[in-house]
């Protein structure tokens, strides 16, 4: 293994804490993630749902 490689390593398990760390990063960025297309999809169903309302009989 070179220097980079053992760098990556270090990055990754962070001296027995990665496990944490990076489910924490994981949860966090899914969270946001959720949060920021929720509004979108709600959006695009209000659209639906009115233009559905507003086609003639």
């Amino acid at each position: 293994m070179g220097p980079r490689t053992k760098t990556m390593m270090e990055l990754l398990t962070m001296d027995g804490h990665g496990i944490y760390v990076w489910s924490a990063y994981i949860l966090t960025i899914t969270v946001l993630l959720g949060l920021g297309s929720y509004p979108f999809i709600r959006l695009a169903r209000f659209k639906q749902r009115h233009q559905e309302d507003n086609e003639p009989k």
